[in-house]
């Protein structure tokens, strides 16, 4: 058992990098005390990037590893999270060394593991439905849309006009499996206890996706402003669900084990919080000169703050001891 736990990694631990990758391409920005240390925080980032790389590479090498992925075909989206990860890291690095000349291989390299992730995430659906666990399925198998639409913005970067193609994939993949997700929520026996931490990316995956569109430059602002909102809406209540599911939590096991105990699946909120942020401050900035987005602006400006915080409670408790997690 040592052994095992030596040589395999979470499959969702990419999630780590998305959620703090995310932060340095948008709400740092509303800290210049923290952007100060922009670059070291992007070399300590794409350190630990490597590093659990490497422990993933590994990982996949271990039959054990790969049985319990085929295994456990819900889990098994968590793989997403690499391919999400990767993109975040390339476009960071991309910005802010341009001439890094290992872009190009990188962007290829992950396109392919997003490919391969897609052809296995269409075996797990499969599989999914009909072993009939649609009841136990949750917001991870949205990692496909986040997945696609990272790889879309991650092709924005060297101008290839393939991402319109690959976001409106991102969309048809976010469309399915809300169905699942709502087939689950609606189920008569469903009760707040089991509402997980990764349906936040419920919202999330909205928001990449509207991050995507505002990119491309292919859409009108009126329609990018009906989709930001129809995100925000979701925005706020899959929040009442996670504050209520809370409020539940803390009466149950006590504030300390039910809310500031690590676990990876945390990450996804520290991401979808990020994301949404980041979505919001491109859409302003592509409306400026056209419309002066006021409500967007302060709602932005009070996301931030949610967004650093979390994100410091979350690494707090990421490098602190760990206990056992009720999730």
């Amino acid at each position: 058992m040592v052994g095992k736990i030596e040589k395999t990694i979470d499959v969702a631990s990419g999630a780590i990098i998305m959620a703090i990758g995310i932060f340095l391409l948008g709400a740092i920005h509303q800290f210049s005390y923290i952007e100060q240390l922009f670059n070291l925080l992007l070399v300590i980032l794409l350190i630990v990037w490597i590093i659990i790389m490497i422990l993933f590479i590994r990982s996949i090498f271990n039959v054990d590893f790969l049985r319990e992925l085929w295994n456990q075909p819900i889990k098994s989206f968590g793989l997403g999270t690499w391919v999400a990860a990767t993109s975040v890291m390339t476009i960071l690095t991309h910005q802010h060394f341009p001439n890094f000349i290992g872009f190009q291989f990188v962007l290829y390299l992950n396109c392919i593991a997003w490919s391969l992730f897609l052809i296995f995430s269409c075996l797990q659906f499969k599989r999914i439905i009909r072993s009939r666990s649609i009841k136990d399925v949750h917001g991870v198998i949205l990692l496909t849309t986040v997945s696609t639409q990272s790889i879309a913005c991650l092709l924005m970067e060297t101008t290839q006009k393939a991402y319109v193609m690959i976001l409106e994939l991102g969309i048809a993949f976010y469309l399915f499996s809300i169905v699942l997700i709502i087939i689950r929520l609606t189920n008569k026996n469903f009760n707040l206890h089991e509402w997980k931490n990764t349906d936040c990316i419920i919202h999330g995956a909205l928001s990449i996706t509207g991050l995507a569109m505002t990119l491309s430059q292919a859409f009108e602002l009126q329609s990018l402003l009906i989709f930001w909102f129809v995100v925000f809406c979701l925005f706020i209540i899959v929040e009442i669900f996670e504050i209520l599911r809370g409020i539940s939590r803390i009466k149950l096991y006590g504030i300390r084990k039910a809310i500031f105990t690590y676990h990876v699946s945390q990450w996804s909120r520290n991401f979808t919080f990020g994301m949404f942020y980041y979505f919001t401050f491109n859409l302003i900035n592509h409306a400026h000169g056209k419309h002066e987005l006021k409500f967007q602006t302060h709602f932005m400006t009070g996301l931030g703050w949610v967004v650093v915080v979390l994100l410091i409670v979350e690494i707090v408790l990421w490098v602190g001891p760990k206990k056992i997690n009720t999730n």
